[in-house]
């Protein structure tokens, strides 16, 4: 398995596929990362302030994240998203893709890792995955994303 952070225009097509196929997220949110696709391709990571860190088997996408600084603050990250492949999944790759992700961030000077995610039943694994690996739950936002689906907001310092 190979980790790269240079984006191409071919991985747009995989990207969506792997969105679509997971199951996990709304069409609206497929939408969105697109829309980040497109701008980092135009601008470039630096100019954008979107990263990304895609994992490749046999020249197949396995999964990728997509993170940035938070603009209104000092230290701040975000992590987007994250996904993998569902047939990949508890192979160890989305802990793959996290490490990159925060590896990038605390070498860019980010000091804290947010990441945001639903509270639906869905998600109940993702919730585990990042309790796993030392996210605490600061925020819990009722009916964010929709009726009975709240909005989670993890941290993790990264110093």
């Amino acid at each position: 398995m190979e980790i790269r952070s240079d984006l191409r225009e071919t991985d747009q097509p995989a990207i969506r596929q792997l969105l679509d196929e997971s199951g996990f997220f709304y069409p609206f949110e497929t939408e969105v990362v697109m829309d980040i696709f497109e701008e980092t391709l135009l601008k470039g990571s630096e100019a954008s302030g979107y990263y990304w860190c895609l994992l490749e088997e046999g020249g197949k996408l396995a999964g990728f994240a997509n993170f940035g600084p938070n603009p209104v603050t000092l230290h701040s990250w975000d992590l987007y998203w994250l996904a993998v492949r569902e047939n990949l999944k508890n192979s160890g790759l989305g802990t793959r893709l996290l490490t990159r992700t925060e590896e990038t961030a605390r070498l860019k000077g980010g000091k804290i890792l947010w990441v945001e995610t639903s509270g639906r039943a869905l998600y109940q694994p993702t919730v585990a995955f990042y309790h796993r690996r030392g996210y605490a739950l600061e925020a819990t936002l009722p009916e964010y994303y929709g009726p009975a689906d709240p909005k989670l907001i993890f941290r993790k310092s990264l110093t």
